[in-house]
């Protein structure tokens, strides 16, 4: 973490090139070497304030894609397709929300974090939470053969989570890309290609 005082190069980075959140180089970084992401694909970000990841996004699927963010604070970005935003609490939102904008998705994103108390134990739990949420979410909407990426604390719970993952889909990676601080707690769970019929199921 940059010293108070000095200048954090990717938030530099971030405003010069026109991103609201050093957050890009994250998604961006895990996106180059996992190829994440294609031309034409249906995204649904979870938790998208501020909007960096879902201008990212939008980048990356093209005019012929379809990005769908949630939240519940606006993104401070211009919004225009292929961008949709959903006003909403993922814990109480409907799902027919979601699915009439899109039935599925090949791709489920989520950079969720709770407010930090500075209790590690406190933070993690709701880390965790927050993860599991997303995917909640994603178990009903990503399609077969599509992809999970979830930010999360290192604790207790993770290990449960990934292993779930292993068993819905055929590739599953820790990632801690070049964009985080090194002293975060924060890692990335990825997920590939969702196996048929593994996972949860849609209600």
């Amino acid at each position: 973490m940059p010293r108070p005082g000095l200048p954090d190069s990717y938030r530099t980075k971030a405003q010069a090139e026109g991103y609201v959140a050093r957050s890009i180089y994250k998604l961006k970084a895990i996106d180059e070497k996992y190829r994440l992401l294609q031309r034409g694909q249906r995204v649904l970000d979870l938790g998208c304030a501020p909007g960096s990841w879902l201008q990212y996004l939008a980048s990356r699927v093209g005019p012929a894609g379809l990005v769908v963010g949630v939240d519940l604070t606006p993104p401070a970005i211009k919004m225009a397709p292929p961008v949709h935003f959903v006003l909403g609490d993922l814990a109480t939102l409907d799902l027919e929300t979601i699915t009439a904008i899109s039935p599925d998705f090949d791709a489920v994103v989520s950079d969720m974090a709770p407010r930090t108390t500075g209790i590690r134990e406190v933070d993690q739990q709701r880390s965790l939470e927050l993860a599991l949420t997303a995917w909640g979410w994603a178990g009903k909407l990503l399609r077969p053969g599509g992809h999970f990426l979830v930010k999360v604390f290192e604790g207790p719970g993770i290990e449960v989570l990934f292993r779930e993952l292993e068993k819905a889909f055929q590739i599953c990676r820790r990632v801690k890309p070049p964009g985080s601080r090194a002293a975060s707690k924060e890692i990335y769970l990825l997920a590939l290609n969702r196996r048929a019929g593994v996972g949860k199921e849609k209600e």
